[in-house]
Order: structure tokens, then sequence, then C-alpha cells
């Protein structure tokens, strides 16, 4: 294990049900996140951490998720108390999700989503 501040697909994950999407995919797409603050919300998780880069965590409400990387924050981690499920969001424009009830949900939500995995994510891809 490395003391990295990354995740996958920036580097590896420590389990098998993770997925990156581009991230121009989910941010600033009202729907999208609204997706993945219900998915939460229905697990009884009013409120989430929010894990900074440089350490800080913050609890916040379900509700004022906003999974992405503008700059100001660094790398990104959200998850709950129960550590079931987990969003990263990259400064390599993806955003990936952990968790294979969340991805499950995610995936049935979102029909196109085959379309657009980060290029990162090479589990998906042909050869």
């Amino acid at each position: 294990m490395t003391d990295s501040y990354y995740w996958y697909p920036l580097s590896t994950a420590g389990r098998t049900d993770v997925i990156a999407f581009d991230s121009d995919y989910i941010e600033d797409i009202d729907q999208k996140i609204e997706d993945i603050q219900q998915w939460i919300a229905r697990r009884g998780a009013d409120v989430i951490f929010e894990l900074h880069e440089d350490r800080t965590l913050w609890q916040i409400d379900t509700a004022s998720l906003d999974p992405c990387y503008d700059g100001r924050y660094l790398e990104r981690y959200w998850f709950d108390q129960h550590m079931n499920w987990v969003i990263y969001a990259s400064h390599e424009s993806t955003i990936s999700f952990g968790g294979h009830e969340l991805i499950t949900s995610l995936q049935s939500s979102w029909k196109d989503w085959q379309e657009h995995l980060s290029d990162l994510d090479h589990r998906f891809i042909e050869r």
C-alpha cells in the first residue's frame, strides 16, 4: 500500500467494484447529481463525509453533495459512516465510484454510461 492521495483510476483500488467516468458526464448535470444524492438518501444517510487531499474531513448534508473537482479543494472523496461506497473526484477529469449497489444503481439510471467511461478505466475497454 502506498501513501497516495489518489485513487482509482489514477491509482489502484483495494476493491474490484469500482468504475470511473469522465467528469464532464457528471459535473454540472443536475439530474446526475440528484441521482447520486437520492441513492445516498435512500440508504438513510442525511449526512456524509467529504475528505480532501490535504486530509481535511468535513461532514456535509447529503443534499449539498457536489461530486466534482474544481481546483479549490484538491482531490476529494465522499462516503458515509458505513463506508460501503465511495466517490472520488480527481484532478485528471475523472469521477470514480466504488460499491456494487451504487454502481449498479447508476448504471441502471444512466443508460449511456458505457459511452462515458474514463479512458483511464481500462477494465471496460475491449482490446
